[in-house]
Formats: structure tokens, C-alpha cells, sequence
């Protein structure tokens, strides 16, 4: 990205369409990896682990860590991807240009 000495962000569809692919890759990856990590609970507490400390165990899973990776994470996610689909949207034309620019420049006044 072009950063003038104004602070200004020049941004164009191609870079936010990138971003937004990106943000849907993490997602499916850490997705991936949420159902890994089930799997290997739902695993240890069926074989190996019981009584209660694999009840408390299961309780601050259930309640505290699916919650940050699944809701949080993912609320995250989506939020992001929004964010990237409202700048894509408010983007005029395809160069990033306001195409009636030029025409409100020419007017006289």
C-alpha cells in the first residue's frame, strides 16, 4: 500500500478481495483445527481421564474455551470480513476512482 505525507491509504478492490480471501482461509483453518482439538478431548475424557478433575476439565472447555476460539475467534472473523466488504462496496469503479470526478470537475461554477 502507497502511503503519502498526508497518512492517506490508497487501497484497491484487488487488495481487499486478497484480504477478504485470506480472513476465509484463516477461518477454515482455525475451523480445522477447532475440530482436531474436540476430537482430541472428546478422546483423552473417553479413554483416559475421568473423575473430577476431568469434570472440571470438561466444564472450563465447554464454557470457556469453545466460546473464545469458536464464537470469539469466528465473531472475529466474520467482523473482519465485513469490514472488507463494506470498504470493498464503498470503493467507486474498478481503477478506485470516482468515475464522476473528472465530469464534477469540469463543470464551471
Amino acid at each position: 500500500m502507497a502511503m503519502g505525507s498526508t497518512g492517506t491509504v490508497h487501497m484497491t478492490p484487488e487488495m481487499l478481495q486478497n484480504a477478504m480471501r485470506v480472513i476465509d482461509e484463516y477461518k477454515t483453518t482455525t475451523d480445522g483445527l477447532k475440530s482436531q482439538l474436540d476430537n482430541a478431548i472428546n478422546t483423552l475424557l473417553s479413554t483416559s481421564f475421568s473423575g473430577s478433575a476431568a469434570d472440571g476439565f470438561k466444564y472450563f472447555y465447554d464454557n470457556v474455551i469453545i466460546p473464545a476460539i469458536g464464537e470469539g475467534l469466528g465473531g472475529l472473523l466474520t467482523t473482519l470480513n465485513d469490514i472488507m466488504d463494506g470498504i470493498l462496496k464503498a470503493i467507486p469503479g474498478e481503477n478506485a476512482l470516482d468515475d464522476q470526478l473528472g465530469t464534477q470537475n469540469r463543470q464551471q461554477q
